[in-house]
């Protein structure tokens, strides 16, 4: 009965493996696009507990029985695939599966594009790295000297993509939280690319913040005594919704709640404040 029941379970041992041999495995490239002198990951990601993958190119075989995890530079890649710059490299994978005396060949994965150029990264420069929506900031997207390049590719995070006149651009906070359809306050990160023949690699990413506009505080009259009164108006931009404001004293560090346009006595002041007369706020 034992060697009945060892037996089934070899059996279904055995099932198991040749199905999962049937799958074939997700292959991976990162980055994609790459330069001679830099290095891609390939990723064979299989369904079965494999140690070893096969990578080829067309029928050229990068790696046998090797890592399901490689790294090659694309000068490597180059070789291998007996092309020169700029090239497409496409890579497969695929994975065996020894049950007992068998070996069992998973299918192809799907194919993966490689895209080896010669083009170096631009390096995008934004300034000032904080505005608000009426603010404008500038977007330098700097490309190599030796490139010459009139057009440039804004990314914004959410994969938007905008083409930039002459490497160069000005735009408002509000334009920016239009492109990207965010609301105040908002992080927007950003890289940029350019085409020569074919795309570059991404530049570095930058990160602006888009802060809340400020208000404007005015007091009318700037002098009284205690007794009499002042009109404070904290003017918030019309572009904001605000139905309460916040006065805050220097000296004191303490702030109170107000409506944003308020007739004030002295001594309400003073008491505000936590001061005496005849000081400052």
């Amino acid at each position: 009965m034992a060697d009945l029941l060892l037996l089934v379970v070899l059996m279904y041992s055995f099932h198991e493996i040749k199905a999962q041999a049937r799958v074939p495995p997700e292959l991976s490239v990162n980055p994609p696009l790459i330069t001679e002198t830099d290095s891609v990951t390939l990723s064979c990601q299989t369904s079965a507990r494999v140690p070893q993958c096969d990578f080829y190119i067309a029928c050229q075989n990068l790696s046998k029985g090797s890592s399901c995890v490689q790294t090659l530079t694309g000068s490597e890649l180059l070789k291998i695939a007996q092309t020169s710059l700029p090239a497409e490299v496409v890579v497969r994978c695929f994975y065996a599966v020894q049950v007992y005396s068998d070996k069992h060949t998973s299918p192809d994965s799907q194919p993966s594009t490689i895209t080896i150029n010669n083009l170096r990264p631009p390096k995008l420069t934004v300034s000032p790295l904080m505005i608000t929506e009426t603010d404008s900031v500038t977007l330098n997207c700097q490309t190599p000297s030796s490139v010459p390049v009139t057009q440039c590719y804004l990314l914004f995070s959410g994969d938007k993509t905008v083409k930039i006149s002459s490497c160069l651009w000005t735009l408002t906070g509000s334009e920016i939280l239009s492109m990207t359809r965010q609301r105040l306050p908002a992080t927007v990160e950003m890289t940029c690319y350019y085409i020569f023949k074919h795309k570059s690699p991404v530049s570095n990413m930058s990160a602006i913040i888009i802060q809340t506009p400020r208000p404007e505080l005015t007091v009318n009259p700037r002098m009284i005594i205690e007794p009499y009164s002042v009109t404070v108006n904290c003017q918030t931009p019309s572009s904001v919704s605000v139905t309460q404001c916040f006065l805050y004293f220097m000296r004191s560090k303490k702030s109170t709640s107000i409506s944003c346009q308020q007739t004030l006595t002295g001594t309400e002041l003073l008491f505000m404040a936590q001061q005496r007369s005849y000081v400052g706020f």
